[in-house]
């Protein structure tokens, strides 16, 4: 019998042996971006659930600010209102006389009290800081204080700082304009002053991008886990196998919408997207307007507690023109009219006119009437009126803005769970729970696969693992990690420092092995 047996033939050993290198280069790949994407994650995760927590408070902050905040907003209605600007008096009958009024806010409802913003003057200002505001409260009816509050304090303030990481508060740090490099004339400052908190945050944005993109090539069906459901998970086989298919599954079903929140969001990012926002008008210009502009923009009056629409930060505040010289400005109550009746979406905000001085002559400036933000991409509008005639000087909506300037707009309505009402808020709600979960199911991941009395953190990869990954691979993984890091300087310069610490790791390593590798068998017991 043993005589019928034959050798295998050279083909079939070929075909085996190119089988077994493909299998061991699948491998090594996949071992070299699982170990990225646990330390990624490990980065990641606390900045993810920072975000998500707060990121739902802010999504559902209209209904927590009525109930937390009711003996503020809600009034209970009468016959007949008080005037608009005997309302504002009597707020600022319990601000300090130096404070300035910001924007009034009419009641957006029968049953809401009127809003006063009012600011401190010597209070520092973006750059330097975060503009605040207190809000003072009033009873549209009897024209009664309701009260005031720092528009930074309560759970809502809190949430909305957390999750910019304080903006400009605290350390800063100046770094390179794109605007100013494109356009000079329109972006006189060579660095914008960015704080170094909100700046971690712009990065860690970006390593979650790649977080993302790791874990759904760890999804991506190949030979070598034929047996790996992709859209089921294992309950009955309980411990990390039930962990990893629930983390798979949120991730990969969530990463689209994630991937579009990231992206959004670095547009409000201090660097980054004041960058982009250079980069946008310089490229896709939005529609001037024909009128005499003053010295101040839209975006002077940009709010925590009272955004200004993206695309409108930069619109120039355009001039009145007085009719004589003993022509006085219109009342909050006849602007209130106008903007009523020009359909303004109820809950907007009456900005003050600002009167200047240049070259020696005043300046006057107008009324702006701006929706209420959070806003549909429909809804952005902000009316200019003149303070003298009550005259539309122009009607700014996202018509007139740029492609890109549209298209960051309408990411950012989708972003706030906005544009398309209550399927866009269920959709950021889920991505915000989706983010908690897989947060928890890498962590039950990690807590149930590593040894007994060990870390399990993933050690680097062995010489022959870093061997047989192939060169492609290597090569699709640079490209991707320098266009990134070209698109977003910021994560581009943490990439290096990554890269510089993996460096000097890795000689230690080798002078440690090395050193060892000289000591002769005995020698450590004479």
């Amino acid at each position: 019998m043993g005589g019928n047996q034959t050798a295998p033939s050279s083909d079939y050993l070929c075909v085996t042996t190119t089988l077994t290198s493909t299998r061991r280069a699948d491998a090594a790949v996949l071992r070299r971006i699982w170990r990225l994407h646990f330390w990624i994650g490990l980065f990641a995760a606390p900045v993810l659930i920072v975000l998500a927590l707060s990121g739902l408070v802010i999504l559902y902050s209209q209904p927590l600010d009525s109930w937390l905040s009711r003996d503020l907003v809600t009034v209970a209605p009468g016959p007949d209102t008080v005037p608009l600007d005997a309302q504002v008096t009597a707020a600022l009958q319990h601000v300090p006389d130096s404070y300035e009024v910001d924007a009034v806010t009419p009641p957006s409802g029968p049953d809401r009290s009127t809003r006063v913003d009012v600011v401190d003057p010597t209070a520092p200002t973006y750059p330097d800081g975060e503009a605040n505001l207190t809000q003072v409260f009033v009873d549209p009816y009897t024209g009664r204080y309701l009260g005031q509050r720092d528009q930074l304090s309560g759970l809502i303030g809190f949430a909305n700082q957390v999750h910019r990481m304080f903006g400009n508060d605290g350390p800063q740090v100046q770094l390179p304009s794109l605007g100013h490099l494109i356009a000079p004339s329109s972006y006189p400052e060579a660095t914008i002053p960015v704080g170094i908190a909100n700046l971690w945050m712009e990065v860690t944005a970006v390593w979650i991008l790649v977080l993302l993109a790791s874990g759904i090539y760890l999804w991506w069906p190949r030979a070598i886990e034929s047996a790996k459901p992709l859209l089921k998970v294992r309950w009955g086989k309980g411990g990390r196998i039930r962990w990893r298919d629930l983390h798979a599954l949120t991730g990969v079903v969530l990463a689209v919408v994630l991937i579009g929140y990231i992206l959004s969001g670095l547009t409000w990012s201090r660097y980054w997207g004041e960058n982009w926002r250079a980069f946008s008008a310089q490229v896709a210009p939005s529609t001037e307007v024909e009128a005499a502009s003053t010295p101040a923009q839209l975006g002077d009056y940009d709010r925590l507690g009272r955004r200004v629409a993206w695309a409108a930060v930069d619109e120039p505040i355009p001039a009145s023109q007085p009719a004589g010289p003993s022509a006085a400005p219109l009342s909050y109550a006849d602007i209130d009219q106008i903007a009523e009746s020009e359909g303004m979406v109820p809950g907007y905000a009456i900005i003050a006119p600002a009167d200047s001085v240049v070259d020696g002559e005043i300046v006057y400036g107008s009324y702006a009437v701006v929706n209420a933000w959070p806003q549909k991409l429909s809804e952005q509008r902000t009316l200019y009126l003149d303070q003298f005639t009550g005259q539309t000087i122009t009607n700014a909506t996202a018509a007139q803005d740029g492609a890109l300037s549209r298209l960051t707009s309408f990411g950012i309505a989708m972003h706030m769970g906005n544009q398309f009402g209550i399927l866009t808020r269920i959709l950021a709600t889920v991505a915000c729970l989706g983010v908690l979960l897989s947060v928890a199911t890498g962590f039950l991941m990690w807590w149930t696969r590593r040894p007994a009395g060990k870390s399990g953190l993933p050690a680097r990869a062995s010489e022959a693992t870093r061997a047989a990954t192939p060169r492609k691979a290597v090569v699709t993984v640079t490209v991707a990690a320098v266009v990134l890091g070209v698109l977003y300087p910021a994560f581009g310069l943490s990439l290096l420092l990554v890269l510089a610490v993996e460096a000097v790791l890795t000689r230690r390593r080798r002078r440690i092995d090395d050193d060892a590798a000289e000591v002769p068998v005995g020698a450590e017991t004479r």
